[in-house]
C-alpha cells in the first residue's frame, strides 16, 4: 500500500511538472505559430510543408525562451507561478538556446531560401530588439507593446508561406494578416490583464493600465466581434476558402473566457491566459482540418 501511494505521488508530480513545462516553457504559446501558418495555408489553399511548420515553431520558441529567461527575477517579485517554475531550471537555458538555434539553422540550410532567411532574421531581430530597446516606447506610446506583438505574430502567420514558397502577394494574404492581427491583439491585451499592477508600476501604457480591468474587458469584447469582419468579407467575395467561416465559432469561444475574466483573480487570469486564450489558435487548424471528415462544408 505504501509503495502504491509513493508511486501515485511520483506520477502526480511528474504530470504536474510536464504540464508546467508545456505551459510555462513557451511550448504551448510557440505552437500558435505553426497553427497560424497551417490555418492560413488551408483557407488560402497553399501546400503544407512539415519543415516550414518546424521552422515556424522554433522561431517563437527561441524568442519566448529568451523573454521568459530575461524576466525571471522581475516576475518572481510579483509571485508569478511561471517565474517560480522557470527559476528552478534557469541554469539550463544557455544549453536550450544553443539547441534550438542549431536546430533552426539546420532546417534553414536544408529547406529554406534567402528571402525566407532574411524574413526570419528580421522577425527574430525585432523580437530581441523589443526586449532590449523598444519596450521602453510602451511608456510613451499607448498600447505599443500590444500592437508590436500582434504585428509580429500576424506577419509570421500570414506571410510565412509566401516567403517559404517565394510567392507573390495578393489580397488573400492581406485578409489573413488583418484577421490574425486583430485576433492576436485581442489575445495579448487579454494577457496584459494579469500584469496590470506590474505594468502600471513600470509606467507601461498597456490597454488594461489605461482603461482599467472593466474598461479593457469591454474593449476586448468589441474587438472580438470586429476582428471577424475581414474573414467574413473574404469568404463572401470568394477571396478565401469557404471553410474559413467555421472560425466564427471562436467569436463565442473568446466571449466565454473574456466574460469569465470579470470575476477572476490575477492567478486565475494567468492560468486562463496560458490555457484557454492561447488554446484558441491551436484549435483553428483542428476545426479547419476536421471539416472534410464531418462533411460540413
Amino acid at each position: 500500500m505504501h509503495l502504491n501511494v509513493n508511486y501515485g505521488n511520483i506520477e502526480f508530480k511528474s504530470l504536474k511538472y510536464l504540464k508546467n513545462e508545456i505551459t510555462y516553457g513557451g511550448y504551448l504559446a510557440a505552437l500558435c505559430s505553426p497553427c497560424f501558418i497551417l490555418s492560413t495555408s488551408i483557407i488560402l489553399d497553399i501546400r503544407i510543408s512539415i519543415p516550414m511548420l518546424l521552422i515556424s515553431y522554433l522561431l517563437p520558441l527561441i524568442i519566448y525562451s529568451y523573454d521568459y529567461y530575461k524576466d525571471i527575477d522581475k516576475d518572481i517579485k510579483n509571485n508569478s507561478e511561471r517565474a517560480t517554475f522557470l527559476k528552478r531550471k534557469a541554469d539550463r537555458y544557455p544549453f536550450v538556446f544553443t539547441f534550438y538555434s542549431l536546430f533552426l539553422v539546420s532546417l534553414l540550410v536544408l529547406y529554406s531560401n534567402w528571402s525566407m532567411v532574411v524574413f526570419i532574421g528580421a522577425i527574430m531581430a525585432g523580437g530581441i530588439l523589443y526586449n532590449v530597446v523598444l519596450k521602453k516606447l510602451t511608456k510613451k506610446i499607448p498600447a505599443f507593446k500590444n500592437m508590436f506583438t500582434a504585428l509580429t505574430w500576424a506577419l509570421v502567420g500570414a506571410f510565412f508561406p509566401l516567403f517559404y514558397y517565394s510567392m507573390g502577394i495578393n489580397l488573400s494574404f492581406i485578409i489573413a494578416f488583418l484577421f490574425i492581427f486583430m485576433r492576436v491583439l485581442n489575445n495579448v491585451m487579454f494577457f496584459d490583464l494579469k500584469d496590470i499592477e506590474n505594468d502600471r508600476s513600470e509606467g507601461l501604457k498597456t490597454l488594461p493600465v489605461m482603461l482599467g480591468k472593466k474598461g479593457a474587458l469591454n474593449f476586448l469584447q468589441a474587438l472580438n466581434v470586429i476582428s471577424f469582419i475581414p474573414l467574413v468579407v473574404g469568404v463572401y467575395f470568394n477571396i478565401i476558402d469557404i471553410k474559413g467561416i467555421l472560425l466564427l465559432i471562436f467569436l463565442f469561444y473568446s466571449y466565454f473566457y473574456i466574460n469569465k475574466a470579470n470575476s477572476a483573480s490575477s492567478s486565475e487570469l494567468e492560468k486562463t491566459a496560458h490555457t484557454l486564450a492561447d488554446l484558441e489558435f491551436i484549435l483553428w487548424p483542428v476545426v479547419l482540418i476536421a471539416v472534410p471528415f464531418l462533411n460540413i462544408v
